[in-house]
């Protein structure tokens, strides 16, 4: 200012051009102001400028102002042109009456314009025409003009405002380079150390080396914002990679193992795409965009992995990790994603043993046998039953641990897997030839393996590929059995057809080289096309980083995560268990005679041979017969000999006296069925002891406690012949389905019937001893005959509902049912029940459901027992009158207290309670509500009320006498 004043008081001073110019435009325009050259006079009208120094000139002055001033020199490096100084000659007559005044209104508008001073004095310009667009419009070409705020005026403005305000004894901040700091945490989001970042044990945790070094133009806190999600991001990376590298060093389960690499390879795919992505980053805000979605992948997995890392078993893995992707589900799309592949990868191990126990693929390392230790949910132990001799009967099985199920399996699915892996190794064990046995024939009919999916279209496909291995597996076993070979395409890879072909040895020169380069080229192709069969890493690649041009299809309706695992694994694992169960049961009903047994088991043990129960019965009670009684001196005969039961003193028989007295009876009345193979029937017609019929069938001795010992040596008590059973062993194909468990139930109808085969020789011999007892009276009691007829009447009528309504019509029903399984399992088309298969576990159940029926119908259920014992008192009345009745006639005396009319009135009494207890078991069910159910779901009527039907068909016993007590609804006694 000091300058310029010097300029304006010297009279010959040259003011520079441009301030000039300034202070002609401020003139031109009317401002006034502190224009040191002008100034407006108001005194004159209208207003005229008149300048405030003359003196002062200008070396160069627009000619359109309309200003006098003195003439220019015209030599020096100042002059004017010779144009300008030929127009200022023209005008200088019209510009010296006014030389310090200029009139505004008038002269501005007369003043020549002159658009171009350095044309010739000639030349005329020619306007051209502009095209009038609206990019001329929007274009500013406008002198730039000063930042109205600070975050535009550059980064050095905005740390000289930083800066402000701060003393020298505050905490000032250096600054570094940018492309050095992003490079710093560049590498820092790769996990690595730099310069400015450190890796710090005892924090577990990077840190900052320089707390206060800063970039141009950031703040420490903004800065520091920054550097956390590089640090969180640093830190994830670093604890996946040392949980990785922790689990591959240490034994560790399969399951965590493929954890523990598909972390590893997250890791590997995040960092390639961080590396590659930010080398071309120019700015930190670029590099943190980038960084942002592998922090939050990241992220996501060290959490989650640190919460699988608690778990102690691979079930709990899988199923937390099942839960985590499920709530994946309701956040970003590619965390979605991600989650779904790690689940993938995570359940490989799992599935592919799976795989392998249902015979999908071959086993790897040791197969899983009943001497191993098990295996996943596969439990060897040693299956316990306790019979009814009290020995405990133990043998090695497979069990279905159910504990050791992943939590998304639906139990039918895994008791289909469980099944089919069983009966897969029933037919390796007992048939090594079946077509089944040899994995190649599975191999080859290409089966599905077994992984997640996730949508419907995977989910079509996988149910089109386990339909299409069925029928390819079921048209290769078909030509097996009769004897045809099938070649069974496969979708192997070329490449695979000879994978360990000698490529040197035997080959020229030339072949040799070609090889070799070619060998050389393999390995010289890119990382990249290995990663590429990673589906995790080309997931990541496409998920992490997606174009924002490409559209999210927010219309896909993918199922419920509870229908994943069923819709997943189903498919294929029904298959191949209806496929083995009906191999199963074709080689259990033609290899291994089941209904041959199972008829055995039902003539024998539910006594429905006639034959046998004519020959039993005789042998046991007939006393015509010869004495099988050892004694000394006297020679056994040569004719039949029966144990004589009723008509001895000593009781039990010795062993040697059931020898003598049973032999024969159950080989030749045994009666093999109709549809048998003719080969076991006439084997069966030759044989002459019972050791030879089918699973040893034989009489033996029951082991009984000293309680029930005491009660067998009574001839005349109910339970004298609780010590006969018969003795059965399945053989160990049949095992399976006739397990000690059913022989025991069989076991408990046997000697059931055996005391009502009792009764009914026993009623029928009351009719002739009561003739013979009235010798000596000349004619019977009143009490003694009624007694014969209704107590014949009684256990007539209760030996017509145990055999036919509690055994032969449940039993009908379970052969019709057998029947149909037999036919089906035996035919060559496929199932006509719309796929359902029946297994040998399916037939063992519905067996045991039948014997469970018929034990209920017999009275013979734990609940039923206060029921059984009154039936068993009636029982003992009728025994205690044949004995009277044959002590009499023997003239041997009789029971203390005992007369007809006392046991008459004994067994009335009873028959009514028992009659009654009947008829309110009778109500109770038929309510509907414990009403039970066969096999195929039809309601069976109920049996009570056909035994009272029998019983009591007049209503003769329903009729109350004074003075009688009977049985309420609960089972106590009232009256």
């Amino acid at each position: 200012m000091a300058q310029e004043e010097e300029n304006l008081a010297d009279p010959f001073a040259i003011p520079n051009f441009w301030k000039s110019s300034a202070w002609l435009d401020e003139a031109f325009l009317g401002d006034e102001g502190k224009n040191p050259l002008f100034s407006l006079d108001f005194s004159q009208k209208p207003g005229v400028l008149v300048s405030g120094n003359a003196s002062i000139r200008e070396t160069h002055v627009p000619l359109d102002a309309g200003i006098s001033i003195d003439e220019p020199a015209v030599d020096g490096f100042f002059k004017l042109p010779s144009v300008l100084r030929e127009l200022a000659a023209k005008e200088s007559d019209t510009l010296t009456e006014t030389p310090s005044s200029i009139s505004i209104d008038d002269e501005l508008q007369e003043a020549p314009i002159v658009e171009d001073v350095w044309l010739g004095a000639g030349e005329v310009p020619t306007k051209i025409p502009k095209l009038k667009t609206w990019d001329e419009l929007e274009r500013d070409d406008r002198a730039p003009t000063s930042a109205a705020f600070i975050t535009e005026a550059g980064p050095a403005a905005f740390d000289a405002l930083l800066g402000e305000g701060r003393d020298d004894h505050s905490a000032t901040s250096e600054v570094i380079d940018d492309a050095a700091y992003t490079a710093c945490l560049l590498a820092l989001a790769l996990g690595r150390s730099s310069l400015l970042f450190s890796w710090n044990p005892e924090k577990k945790s990077f840190v900052k080396t320089e707390p206060c070094l800063r970039t141009l133009g950031l703040s420490l806190q903004s800065l520091g914002g920054i550097d956390q999600l590089f640090v969180e991001c640093a830190n994830a990376l670093k604890q996946l990679t040392s949980f990785a590298e922790r689990t591959y060093s240490s034994s560790s389960t399969p399951t965590r193992v493929a954890l523990a690499g598909a972390v590893d390879r997250l890791v590997q795919a995040v960092q390639s795409e961080i590396n590659s992505r930010g080398q071309a980053a120019r700015s930190l805000l670029q590099l943190q965009a980038i960084v942002r979605p592998a922090h939050t992948v990241l992220t996501f997995f060290r959490n989650l992995v640190g919460k699988l890392a608690k778990q102690k078993s691979e079930e709990k893995i899988l199923s937390l990790l099942f839960q985590e992707a499920q709530s994946a589900e309701y956040q970003s799309v590619m965390l979605q994603e991600v989650a779904r592949e790690v689940l993938r990868l995570v359940s490989k191990p799992w599935t592919d043993f799976v795989e392998e126990w249902v015979g999908l693929k071959a086993e790897g390392g040791a197969p899983i046998s009943k001497t191993g230790p098990g295996k996943g949910f596969v439990k060897v132990a040693d299956k316990i039953w306790i019979d009814d001799l009290g020995y405990e009967l133990e043998e090695p099985d497979y069990f279905l641990d159910e504990d050791k199920l992943p939590s998304f399996v639906p139990e039918e699915t895994a008791r289909a897997a469980f099944e089919a892996g069983r009966n897969m190794r029933f037919l390796r064990e007992h048939h090594p030839d079946h077509a089944l046995s040899n994995q190649q024939t599975i191999t080859g009919s290409n089966p599905p393996g077994l992984d997640w999916k996730f949508d419907w279209d995977s989910i079509s496909e996988l149910e089109d590929k386990a339909k299409q291995f069925h029928s390819d597996l079921s048209r290769v076993l078909e030509n097996a059995r009769q004897g045809r070979t099938i070649a069974v395409t496969t979708s192997r890879p070329k490449e695979l057809d000879n994978p360990w072909k000698f490529e040197f040895f035997g080959e020229s020169d030339t072949q040799i080289s070609n090889n070799v380069l070619a060998s050389i080229n393999r390995l010289n192709q890119p990382l990249s096309n290995n990663l590429a069969r990673d589906g995790l890493s080309t997931l990541l690649r496409e998920k992490l980083y997606p174009d924002p041009g490409q559209a999210l299809d927010s219309t896909r309706l993918d199922p419920h995560w509870s229908l994943a695992a069923l819709l997943s694994f189903g498919p294929i694992i029904n298959a191949q268990s209806s496929i083995v169960n009906r191999e199963c049961m074709r080689m259990l009903f033609s290899a291994h005679e089941l209904r041959l047994h199972i008829d055995l088991l039902k003539q024998h043990f539910l006594l429905d041979n006639g034959l046998l129960c004519s020959r039993l019965t005789h042998a046991l009670f007939d006393p015509e017969l010869e004495t099988a009684e050892r004694k000394s001196g006297v020679a056994l005969g040569g004719g039949v000999m029966g144990l004589r039961l009723g008509g001895r003193d000593t009781w039990p028989p010795a062993s040697s006296e059931l020898r003598l007295a049973l032999m024969g009876v159950l080989s030749e009345s045994y009666d093999p069925p109709k549809g048998s193979n003719p080969r076991v029937r006439s084997t069966i017609a030759s044989r002459s002891f019972a050791s030879d019929l089918p699973g040893d069938l034989s009489f033996s001795v029951r082991d009984l406690s000293p309680e029930e010992i005491d009660r067998c040596m009574n001839p005349d008590s109910l339970e004298a012949l609780d010590f006969l059973r018969l003795s059965y062993r399945a053989p160990p194909p049949l095992r399976p389905i006739i397990t000690p468990a059913a022989l025991v139930k069989y076991d408990r109808i046997f000697m059931s019937l055996l005391r009502v085969l009792r009764m009914l020789y026993v009623v029928n011999q009351l009719f002739h001893d009561v003739p013979l007892s009235g010798r000596r009276e000349q004619q019977p009691t009143n009490a003694s005959i009624r007694f014969c007829i209704e107590a014949r009447h009684f256990v007539r009528q209760i030996a017509t509902y145990f055999f036919d309504t509690g055994i032969v019509t449940p039993w009908r029903r379970f052969d019709a049912w057998l029947d149909s399984v037999e036919a089906e399992s035996l035919s060559d088309e496929p199932s006509a029940s719309g796929g359902k298969s029946y297994s040998p576990d399916v037939l063992r159940e519905r067996q045991e459901q039948v014997l469970d029926e018929i034990l209920s119908t017999l009275l013979l259920r734990k609940r039923q027992a206060p029921v059984l014992k009154l039936l068993e008192e009636t029982f003992t009345v009728i025994l205690r009158f044949a004995k009277l009745l044959r002590m009499d006639v023997l003239g041997s005396g009789t029971e203390k207290g005992d007369t007809p009319e006392r046991l008459y009135a004994s067994f009335k009494k009873k028959v009514e309670v028992f009659l009654t207890v009947c008829k309110g078991l009778g109500e109770k069910a038929g309510s509907g509500k414990s009403r039970h159910a066969d096999g195929q779901g039809r309601p069976v009527e109920n049996a009570i009320e056909q035994l009272l039907l029998l019983m009591d068909m007049s209503g003769f016993y329903a009729r109350k006498q004074p003075g009688r007590e009977y049985m309420g609804m609960d089972g106590m006694v009232s009256g």
